[in-house]
């Protein structure tokens, strides 16, 4: 009973069994499966952040642009801040069309202290500056999130501060 002669590994199971073991066919398959999963996710991680990275980029670049155009003017003489929708539209097209107007915020107003700086952004503006004031100029903009556990992403924020000497 036990003794040194061979059997094939699977002699004992049935045909249909010890085929299905020895056959290698679809083992490519089920490597691949195994290496695409991490590698497909590393690759949508890798394009979330090169998508936050863009728009939060862009986005500073256009509030940059913007409160250089509002340094300008109050430089020039003017006090009048214009409205929201104005710079809005302002920080949009300085951001190079990687920001939607439908999801950003912008507003302007007076610092007052660093503790302001916390608030909510809404769209708004203080429409004039008629004393000398320090503004900060503050705008926020949704960020497109389509890979899992980047929720966090969701938004980018940028702001710029500017000097009004009033009228």
């Amino acid at each position: 009973m036990f003794g040194n002669h061979k059997r094939a590994p699977c002699a004992s199971m049935p045909k249909t069994v010890a085929g299905f073991l020895r056959d290698r066919r679809g083992a490519s398959a089920v490597e691949f499966a195994m290496v695409a999963s991490p590698f497909i996710l590393l690759l949508m991680a890798l394009l979330q952040m090169s998508i936050y990275f863009m728009a939060q980029f862009a986005l500073d670049t256009g509030v940059t642009k913007t409160a250089q155009i509002l340094q300008n003017t109050f430089n020039s003489g003017s006090s009048i801040v214009p409205s929201a929708a104005t710079l809005k539209a302002d920080v949009v097209s300085g951001a190079g069309g990687l920001i939607s107007s439908s999801t950003a915020a912008v507003e302007i107003r007076q610092l007052t202290s660093l503790a302001s700086g916390k608030v909510a952004i809404v769209d708004g503006t203080n429409q004039s500056c008629s004393t000398p004031a320090i503004l900060v100029l503050r705008a926020q903009a949704q960020v497109m999130n389509f890979a899992p556990g980047f929720s966090k992403l969701g938004k980018v924020e940028a702001s710029a501060v500017l000097a009004c000497s009033g009228t």
